[in-house]
């Protein structure tokens, strides 16, 4: 059945956070696609200020949104505050809500909702700023941003094995960035993914690394071409035991479930030499751009992207009817 539907996105000012010609790329992408699925597409830029955004939203009138946001303006927060705007509207939208969104881009708040639910994390604690004292973990630690995505502000150097390390790089961070940092367990070991679509895993993609630290830092994510991206290398259905991965699977559900996620998400996990498994965390309304890890688990698992998008979009729409969905 034909829809309108609205694509809504935004563009970084800044170069800082992601690849603006990725971001076109990837909504140009989705509009071809709704296109040939037989819908009506109106493409709405979100950065452009909240009142333009809502004037071309009524003008439009969709039946719903395929929301790409991934912030407002140089905000990361501004992802789940589109969401919110839209949940106000009253327009059906893809993707997960502004509660999911906003609690997994609160990586201290998440996890501590992890460990609740008995969903195994990396020991960790917060620190607020340059005058506080530095929490005491065993080393070796991670340092991140406590509230961003993207691995926005993760180098090599933020792994640390010392007093002396952590402090210099935390000082640059809070330098930089203004905001606290999580300090977090560092799981030596194993890196994977597990993507979801509509609560269901699809595939376990691991990431080889020939490069130290052993991490997907920004450089892996966003820098094609970078020795960090040329030594991370995603393997599709690795060599893992089968119990391990429907226990990885198992997790990752749960996981979805703590943060509340909606329609697709992307469980991050560390294991360990013992095979202990960690949940780093989840990311809600993943990157789908070409060149994404999320597609290359559509890809690995059988699924086109046109019947992916036809999927979620199946899923905003139920949720018209049916708001609880």
């Amino acid at each position: 059945m034909t829809q309108a539907v609205a694509v809504i996105y935004n563009l970084v000012a800044s170069g800082d956070r992601v690849d603006v010609n990725s971001i076109v790329d990837g909504v140009t992408d989705v509009q071809r696609t709704l296109e040939e699925l037989g819908h009506r597409v109106t493409l709405i830029r979100v950065s452009d200020g909240i009142v333009p955004f809502v004037q071309q939203l009524e003008a439009a009138r969709p039946d719903l949104v395929f929301n790409l946001c991934e912030g407002f303006g140089e905000q990361s927060s501004g992802e789940y505050c589109v969401a919110g705007l839209l949940e106000l509207l009253g327009v059906p939208f893809t993707g997960s809500g502004p509660f999911a969104l906003a609690l997994a881009l609160d990586k201290p708040t998440a996890k501590r909702l992890f460990a609740a639910a008995g969903v195994p994390t990396p020991a960790f604690a917060v620190w607020h700023d340059d005058r506080s004292a530095a929490p005491q973990l065993p080393y070796p630690v991670i340092l991140k941003l406590a509230g961003e995505d993207s691995s926005l502000g993760i180098t090599g150097a933020n792994v640390c094995h010392d007093d002396r390390t952590r402090d210099a790089r935390a000082h640059a961070l809070f330098a930089e960035y203004h905001a606290p940092l999580l300090v977090e367990e560092f799981i030596e070991g194993r890196e994977f993914m597990v993507a979801l679509l509509d609560r269901e895993p699809l595939v376990l993609e691991e990431i080889e690394f020939s490069v130290e630290p052993r991490i997907v830092g920004y450089q892996a994510k966003w820098a094609a071409g970078s020795p960090e991206d040329l030594g991370t290398r995603a393997v599709f259905k690795p060599a893992v035991p089968v119990d391990v991965q429907q226990r990885m699977f198992d997790v990752a559900v749960r996981a979805w479930d703590v943060i509340g996620a909606r329609d697709y998400a992307r469980v991050d996990f560390r294991m360990n030499a013992r095979g202990d498994l960690f949940v780093l965390e989840v990311n809600p309304n993943p990157d789908i751009t070409s060149n994404s890890g999320y597609r290359g688990s559509l890809q690995a698992a059988g699924i086109a992207f046109p019947e992916f998008v036809s999927r979620i979009v199946a899923c905003a729409l139920k949720r018209r009817t049916s708001p609880g969905a």
